[in-house]
């Protein structure tokens, strides 16, 4: 199994500068490195920088990797061989909204033989806060980090060395700083557990995924509290108050950065909805959704620190709300 890294940050946060470093750290610690490289017009330009590393480099051209370019990054995911001390990182352009992007390679059965991924967020130092209208997108790419790296920090004063990772802290409390050196050795340990744990879900993965069929919570979510991003996916009832839903949802956890998944409300029993929950807006969205039958109501939660237990509680009290 391969540790998954998913690289984001704003435009011009250092992202390849990273690159740069991590490649031969973690060459020095025995462990090989794939890298995607995804930009909005043509990423051979920074793989160019990428070319005197160890490392077997695929640019990806396109538009953002969580919407548009999405299925060529996963016909490239796919096709990656399982592989030993391996590391893959995927470099996201400036403008990708990661928690689209962790939703479908956290949901993927065909990325079996990848860990759930971690999230790296470069943060330019001297520029953070200080993007106007894109500081909403600079922020939410923060807030679903695992791990962040502080970057172009040489000339700030030790003042606002603190003032900055206050304010980073004010969107993403749990995930540690960490430079290139640190990373390299953490992935490096984790490329080695993998290797020796083949299940997606191991408790050294950096997730917390549930299976429909899991009914015994606290074994299966015992290990979760230890990953500071996760992804968690839960059966709902098959069919629930809209109200009551709307409620459930809207009173989710705040350490939660993304919600949704499909379901079937008592007023309107044989259709199937997509519902979706993004803090910061109002309220939840609903879409019709085209599916078969059979498809099971759900839901995935995305977040740092996700309290995977308190979760599990709470669907469990919407499914016995629904039965009595």
């Amino acid at each position: 199994m391969i540790p998954l890294v998913v690289i984001a940050g704003f435009l011009g946060a250092g992202k390849t500068r990273l690159l740069t470093q991590l490649v031969p750290a973690l060459a020095a610690h025995g462990i090989r490195s794939r890298i995607i490289l995804n930009d909005l017009e043509n990423a051979a330009v920074d793989a160019a920088r990428l070319g005197d590393l160890e490392a077997l480099v695929t640019p990806l051209d396109g538009e953002c990797i969580c919407c548009t370019s999405l299925r060529d990054l996963l016909q490239a995911l796919y096709a990656v061989p399982p592989a030993q001390d391996t590391v893959l990182c995927i470099e996201a352009n400036g403008a990708t909204e990661t928690v689209e992007l962790l939703a479908h390679l956290a949901t993927d059965p065909r990325l079996a033989h990848f860990t759930q991924p971690l999230q790296v967020t470069v943060v330019d130092g001297a520029r953070w806060g200080r993007r106007w209208w894109h500081n909403t997108l600079e922020r939410a790419q923060v807030a679903t980090a695992s791990r962040l790296l502080l970057n172009w920090t040489e000339r700030l004063s030790a003042p606002a060395r603190a003032k900055l990772e206050s304010g980073v802290r004010t969107v993403n409390p749990h995930a540690p700083f960490v430079d290139a050196p640190a990373l390299a050795q953490e992935l490096a340990a984790l490329a080695r557990v993998v290797d020796a744990d083949g299940t997606r879900d191991g408790r050294h993965v950096a997730t917390a995924h549930t299976h429909h069929h899991a009914h015994n919570h606290a074994d299966d979510h015992a290990h979760t509290h230890e990953h500071p991003y996760a992804s968690c996916v839960l059966p709902l009832p098959p069919r629930v108050d809209r109200a009551t839903f709307s409620a459930f949802v809207a009173a989710l956890p705040t350490q939660v950065v993304r919600a949704k998944g499909l379901v079937r409300f008592t007023d309107r029993p044989t259709e199937m909805f997509v519902w979706n929950r993004v803090p910061g807006r109002k309220g939840m969205r609903l879409d019709r959704a085209h599916t078969h039958d059979d498809a099971d109501t759900t839901a995935l939660f995305i977040g740092v620190a996700l309290p995977v237990e308190e979760l599990v509680a709470r669907v469990h009290a919407l499914s016995s709300e629904q039965a009595s």
